[in-house]
C-alpha cells in the first residue's frame, strides 16, 4: 500500500486503484448512479430502493462535502488509477454499536465489475482501518442473494457469524440476512504485501 498524501488530497492505493476523500466532481456520478445507472441498486439493500429526488440529493452530498474531513475516514471514494471514479467503500456501526463496525462497498457501472477492482478497495479500505486502530472487530452485512458480495467477503478472510432466516423480500423471494466477522490474522496472512 502506498500513500500519497497532502494537505488538500488523500490518496491510498492497492494496485489499478486508489482510494480518496469525495470531491465536487463525483456529485454528477452520484446523480447519475441515483437516477439512470441504478442496477447497482438491485443488490445493495434492494428493499431500500426508492426514488430519489435529485435536488435533495445534491444538497446532501454538498453538505457531507462541507464536513470537516475526519483523520480517520469512514468512507472513500474509489478510483482507478487512470483517474475514474467508480465507486466506494463505507463503514457503518451495527444496530448503532461502536464495537461492531461493518464495511460495504458498491461499484455502480457493470464495466468495472468482474476486474477484481472492488476485492482491491475492500481490501484497501479494510487495510486502512485496522492499521488506525480504529476498531476491534470488523464485519460485513448482506443478503443470501447477493452471490458476488458474499464471495467478495469470504476472499477477503470474513466468515459467517449471523443468519437472520428468510428476513429480506427481494424480486418476490425470501432470501437470509447474512453478518460476517472478519478473521484478522487470516486476513494480514492473504495481504502482507499491504501491513
Amino acid at each position: 500500500m502506498k500513500n500519497e498524501n497532502t494537505e488538500s488530497e488523500f490518496r491510498i492505493f492497492n494496485g489499478d486503484i486508489f482510494l480518496r476523500d469525495m470531491c465536487m466532481q463525483d456529485i454528477n456520478d452520484y446523480i447519475i448512479w441515483n437516477t439512470t445507472e441504478v442496477e447497482w441498486q438491485d443488490w445493495d439493500a434492494p428493499w431500500e430502493k426508492e426514488e430519489v429526488n435529485i435536488e435533495d440529493l445534491k444538497n446532501s452530498l454538498l453538505k457531507r462535502l462541507n464536513k470537516t474531513v475526519p483523520e480517520i475516514r469512514r468512507r472513500l471514494e474509489i478510483c482507478t488509477v487512470e483517474g475514474s471514479h467508480i465507486g466506494w467503500v463505507s463503514s457503518y456501526n451495527i444496530d448503532g454499536n461502536k464495537e461492531r463496525l461493518a464495511v460495504g462497498i458498491d461499484i455502480p457501472s457493470k464495466s468495472y465489475r468482474g476486474k477484481n477492482m472492488g476485492k482491491s478497495a475492500l481490501i484497501l479500505f479494510i487495510s486502512y482501518l485496522l492499521k488506525a486502530g480504529f476498531l476491534s472487530d470488523i464485519y460485513t452485512q448482506t443478503w443470501s442473494g447477493n452471490y458476488r458480495m458474499i464471495s467478495l467477503a469470504e476472499s477477503c478472510g470474513f466468515k459467517i457469524v449471523a443468519s437472520e432466516m428468510n428476513c429480506r423480500e427481494v424480486r418476490g423471494s425470501r432470501y437470509h440476512g447474512l453478518t460476517f466477522k472478519l478473521n484478522k490474522d487470516l486476513f494480514w496472512d492473504r495481504f502482507k504485501h499491504l501491513e
